[in-house]
């Protein structure tokens, strides 16, 4: 009598166990290429470069945040246009660490997943809010394009 219960009872573990293995670790998920329309340049070494290039460019920009690392850095800056106060989150990514196509899954991230307008070029992109300012602040960096928020179909 014990066997017949434990038979059904070893054959449920065995499918539950073999189902877990069919549907387990894959490896990670490929990433999204940088978009065909931005240029592989200016590249930059910091954020100060970026900034620099927006004052030069017309753009004062008064830093509220700043990150920097051995893989890159990272600041927040906010200029005054068209009487709005306009964001800039700016990353500037280290090219000796990250992959052209490294840099394009995390533009793609926040395009998608956060509906962000992007400016983008070389190794570099910036999140501008409101999103409508973002052509403004493309036209003072040199080679930069926008890319608008990607919606899912």
């Amino acid at each position: 009598m014990r066997t017949r219960k434990s038979v059904p009872l070893l054959m449920g573990l065995l499918l539950a166990l073999s189902s877990c293995a069919l549907g387990g670790e894959r490896g990670p998920e490929p990433l999204t290429p940088m978009p065909s329309e931005v240029p592989t340049g200016p590249e930059y070494a910091s954020v100060d470069d970026v900034i620099a290039a927006l004052a030069k460019g017309g753009f004062d920009c008064k830093v509220t945040l700043r990150n920097e690392n051995q893989f890159g850095s990272d600041a927040t800056c906010e200029v005054q246009h068209r009487a709005t106060t306009v964001v800039n989150e700016i990353s500037v990514l280290s090219t000796s660490r990250y992959s052209r196509d490294e840099i394009g899954d995390s533009i793609a991230t926040g395009r998608r997943a956060y509906r962000h307008t992007i400016v983008a070029a070389g190794n570099w992109f910036i999140w501008v809010r409101p999103g409508v300012y973002a052509y403004d602040m493309a036209k003072a960096l040199p080679g930069a394009v926008v890319l608008e928020p990607l919606t899912e179909r």
